[in-house]
């Protein structure tokens, strides 16, 4: 308990009592802090019993025995909300900024070693995490944040209040692991949150140094590694749970899931331009090992320009690596995913064509539509093509081969109008028109049932809990209130007289759009009333000028 204290600054002081083993130069805090703070600030009325506010921040009922046995001192910390004092934070994401610049050549020599990364993708993965730690740090401003806990001492409503959730557990995905881990990592810090990583002991060298240098760097009593998947329920129930490999539809309220076995689909249309769509596509397919739940899984291609596509995106492959030939050949053994890819897919059909086979990448061709086949998730660096005839067949085909899941992603290459139509009735999470966007390859899927934003994967209002509070009334709450005082009042009779009043109606053109069918009638009919006013119009001349004649 504290009485008399500062409130949003009391933990200046409290945290440096418990910082022993972070190795934090606590003295500097200290004098920040009092730079940064008036001596005239308005002091608390009451006593603060951080467990109380622990319980209602997460929204238990509960606090005695949760997390007792798991994590202990990350229990204790976010009871005792030691991650949310903004100058923490900042020392936090400091020292891990630090720590990865520090060490970069070291992850992207394990990067490298690890997973086969070239340089680019490696340089693209490294840029895109310590953005992410620069914007989060960025976003920790002491005195907009003191401006925004004292709005209702200034009787101004706090209607986008929030507060820290407490405990995030991170489950990052195997696909660049290393954004993967960071980018959650510091949106977790910076919305004043402790933070349990899981780093399974395995035999890449990435997950090693990763343990080694967070360990070094993060205070351990707000940070930890699990080497195993947590399965203590009252922990799950209390924390904020990334979950980056789920396969959960519906995730629970404190769940941030991202699908990873749905499928990405491509649509590849007559009236888009073939070059551009071959260009992105193997980019996309073929980046980052074409492990990234982004690339195209199978990429649907008009027929009538199917084999343009082809000798395109051929022409594409042969700037990936040498030794590449037509029809499935190839100068050295193919890698033996690509060959287990392949064998998989022709199980289910026996008629896949290889078009291009080399040992690190392939694209086959499918002639079947079995649904199995279409819809699984494509492992390797394998690009799958299939034929369609028109657009409602490629929507008649995806949508049927779905099983009412909608596809993680889309890719539609046409022109915009054709574009309009394949996005409204291809069911996707995300879709994008001529172009892939280079940063989704990178990292686990979007959030499930979040709003896209492709410069912030992990958006740090995830981590946080609303706690909206409003001071003073609206306009409307007045009047209702007035009315509800008094029976028969003037303001009743006005409520009364708006509710029975009629909607006011938009206008609108009376006769309403053509729409798709009508169009096809009124063109039909306007060739059969052409073609039969010209015959009668000829027929009449006709008899006019030879009638004499004949009779």
């Amino acid at each position: 308990m504290w009485n008399g204290c500062q409130p949003g600054y009391f933990w200046t002081f409290g945290w440096l009592n418990h910082g022993a083993s972070s190795g934090i130069d606590k003295g500097g805090i200290a004098a920040g802090c009092a730079g940064e703070l008036s001596s005239d600030l308005p002091r608390c009325e009451q006593t603060i019993t951080t467990s109380t506010y622990f319980t209602s921040s997460i929204g238990l009922e509960r606090n005695d025995e949760t997390m007792a046995n798991t994590y202990p001192q990350i229990r204790a910390a976010a009871i005792d909300e030691r991650a949310h004092n903004i100058y923490y934070r900042q020392v936090q994401l400091e020292t891990l900024a630090k720590a990865v610049i520090d060490n970069t050549s070291r992850i992207s020599e394990a990067i490298a070693s690890g997973y086969g990364h070239s340089q680019a993708e490696i340089a693209v993965e490294l840029n895109l995490a310590t953005t992410a730690i620069r914007n989060d740090y960025a976003s920790l401003q002491p005195k907009k944040a003191h401006e925004e806990e004292y709005l209702l001492a200034s009787s101004k409503n706090a209607a986008e209040s929030r507060r820290p959730a407490g405990v995030v557990y991170i489950e990052p995905s195997t696909h660049t692991l290393f954004y993967s881990v960071i980018v959650p990592l510091s949106a977790g810090i910076a919305t004043g949150n402790c933070v349990v990583v899981l780093l399974e002991n395995n035999l890449r060298t990435l997950s090693s140094l990763l343990r080694d240098i967070l360990t070094k760097a993060l205070d351990r009593d707000t940070f930890a590694i699990a080497s195993e998947r947590i399965t203590d329920q009252d922990f799950l129930e209390l924390a904020i749970h990334v979950d980056q490999a789920s396969n959960d539809q519906w995730p629970r309220a404190n769940q941030i899931s991202s699908l990873a076995s749905t499928r990405t689909v491509a649509v590849v249309d007559r009236t888009g331009d073939v070059t551009q769509a071959a260009r992105n596509l193997v980019a996309a397919r073929f980046s980052f090992g074409g492990r990234s739940p982004y690339s195209p899984d199978t990429v649907f291609v008009n027929e009538f320009v199917k084999q343009e596509f082809l000798q395109a995106v051929v022409g594409e492959c042969v700037k990936l690596g040498s030794g590449v030939t037509m029809n499935g050949s190839t100068k050295g053994k193919p890698a033996s995913k690509v060959n287990e890819q392949i064998d998989s897919l022709r199980k289910a059909d026996p008629d896949l064509r290889v078009v291009l086979q080399e040992s690190k990448f392939a694209v086959v061709e499918l002639t079947s539509r079995n649904p199995e086949v279409l819809a699984q998730k494509v492992e390797a660096s394998v690009m799958v093509v299939h034929a369609f005839r028109s657009l409602d067949d490629v929507i008649d085909t995806v949508n049927s081969t779905g099983k009412n899941v909608p596809s993680l992603a889309a890719y539609h290459f046409s022109n915009p109008a054709s574009a309009k139509y394949l996005t409204q009735f291809i069911e996707a999470s995300v879709t994008f028109v001529n172009h892939i966007p280079a940063e989704i390859l990178v990292g686990p899927a979007f959030a499930t049932g979040r709003p896209v934003d492709l410069a912030v994967r992990y958006p740090r209002e995830l981590f946080q809990l609303r706690r909206p509070a409003f001071i003073s009334n609206t306009t409307t709450s007045t009047a209702l209130s007035t009315a509800l005082a008094s029976h028969n009042s003037p303001a009743a009779a006005k409520l009364l007289a708006e509710a029975s009043a009629p909607l006011a109606l938009f206008k609108r053109h009376p006769g309403g759009g053509v729409g798709f069918f009508e169009q096809g009638f009124l063109m039909n009919a306007g060739i059969l009333l052409t073609t039969t006013i010209s015959v009668s119009g000829f027929t009449i001349y006709w008899l006019v000028k030879h009638g004499k004649r004949i009779w």
